[in-house]
């Protein structure tokens, strides 16, 4: 459920390890604060699920925003189970500067790779926004077996589908309207994550404030490149002025994976997400941070043999890491 789209998919999976992909898409406009909307809410929800051509009313909801606290913890080698566990809670109340029972919180513990340390990935939400996206689903007959994070959906999403570039040491980015999701993959393992305060939103609004027209004009604008030459619109220009934090975001995420030995260098940067479909955008990251960057839409993997509404692909990379996930993780 991101800040302009609620985006679901479900999978079938062949005998032959290929996937039949159904997603669907629907605005976020759903005022899970106000009373009085309980019929337009279930509405929105069954219009949405019907596309999914399923009879199972059980999902899996993924939480996303900018607020989400992520966090670093090692721990020495050997802790498992509830003593890992108890470590990890007592590590988070230690580092975060908020009552942590304000927060529904969990962490994927990393693969073993060294003999003289446990190192996980730490993750909170707030529960109070949480709490409304799961009252919203219940409306909807809707039973929610789990809450996982869009962070960690993307990258089993991109390790399921793009298997060969996972491999590698690479950047993956998604772009939303309001929040740009990175993860950090190295061999095929998940080992760092954190959100960025950018998306579509943003360019939108400088080019509103470049030209002095309405969002709603900005954003015509901004989906026609082929009127940016006439008009005199500089895309560089306004992604300079409006991708600040992505890229500070960027370079530091990149910096500290490199100096804690979680990469040696980044192959890749793969931009994903509806913002990464702005034309030059790919180009704009790859000239500003010298990385080889370029788009990821997973409907273009070759295991993946038929899609209903083929077109939602930019915008489906969480939903459909959710999908693909045979067990919940920790989060």
């Amino acid at each position: 459920m991101g800040a302009k789209f609620t985006k679901a998919c479900s999978v079938v999976t062949k005998s032959d390890g290929t996937y039949i992909v159904y997603a669907a898409m629907l605005s976020s406009d759903l005022k899970f604060e106000k009373s009085g909307e309980e019929l337009q809410i279930k509405d929105k929800i069954k219009r949405l699920t019907n596309q999914l051509k399923s009879k199972d009313n059980v999902a899996v909801l993924s939480a996303s925003d900018v607020d989400l606290i992520f966090r670093d913890f090692s721990f020495p080698h050997g802790l498992s189970g509830e003593h890992l566990r108890g470590a990890v809670m007592l590590e988070a109340e230690n580092s975060i500067f908020e009552n942590i029972n304000n927060f529904y919180s969990g962490y994927q513990e990393l693969p073993d790779i060294s003999t003289e340390s446990t190192d996980v990935l730490f993750v909170a939400s707030s529960k109070e926004k949480i709490d409304k996206k799961l009252a919203g689903l219940s409306l909807a007959e809707i039973k929610v077996k789990g809450v996982g994070v869009d962070n960690i959906a993307l990258a089993n999403s991109f390790i399921t589908f793009n298997s060969a570039k996972a491999s590698g040491s690479v950047m993956v980015i998604d772009i939303g309207h309001e929040v740009s999701k990175i993860i950090v993959i190295d061999r095929g393992r998940l080992v760092f994550m954190r959100n960025a305060s950018f998306g579509g939103k943003y360019i939108t609004d400088e080019i509103a404030m470049a030209y002095e027209v309405s969002y709603y004009v900005a954003e015509q604008i901004k989906r026609q490149p082929e009127v940016w030459g006439q008009i005199g619109l500089n895309i560089k220009n306004i992604l300079k002025k409006s991708s600040n934090d992505l890229i500070e975001a960027v370079f530091r995420s990149m910096e500290y994976c490199i100096s804690k030995q979680k990469v040696s260098k980044f192959d890749e940067i793969f931009i994903t997400g509806g913002g990464a479909m702005l034309r030059s955008l790919d180009n704009f990251i790859w000239e500003t941070l010298g990385v080889n960057t370029v788009k990821w839409n997973p409907f273009e993997s070759d295991i993946i043999r038929g899609v209903y509404n083929a077109d939602k692909g930019f915008f489906i990379p969480v939903a459909l890491g959710l999908a693909v996930t045979k067990e919940m993780d920790n989060v």
